[in-house]
């Protein structure tokens, strides 16, 4: 349940316009800590699916959340409210990539 909540907030973040919205407003945060907030959001993301799965697929999880955060971006081009920046897709990949690895030695641990 909070891989598909985490889900929806990512979504919402992704595609709300970055201003004059009652959020905080991502474009204003400064690049370090927007990217910021692209890693963490897809380390949330790809640790609660891990975390939420019986049989984790690490490497399947990391794709679909690379997948998601690639078509985000692009969905941002699109709509034109926003714009797709690789930068953003960088940090979404990694912050996908670290939360399955550290999501993936838990479950092992347990």
């Amino acid at each position: 349940m909070a891989a598909l909540a985490i889900l929806v907030i990512v979504t919402v973040a992704s595609l709300l316009p970055p201003r004059g919205t009652p959020v905080a407003e991502i474009a204003d945060l400064g690049e370090l800590r927007a990217w910021l907030g692209h890693a963490i959001g897809y380390f949330m993301l790809a640790a609660s699916a891990v975390l939420a799965q019986r049989q984790p697929r690490p490497w399947l999880t990391w794709l679909l959340a690379s997948a998601y955060g690639i078509v985000l971006e692009l969905l941002q081009g699109v709509l034109g409210q926003r714009s797709a920046q690789i930068t953003d897709v960088l940090a979404n990949l990694l912050g996908a990539l670290l939360g399955v690895g550290i999501a993936s030695w838990a479950w092992r641990r347990r």
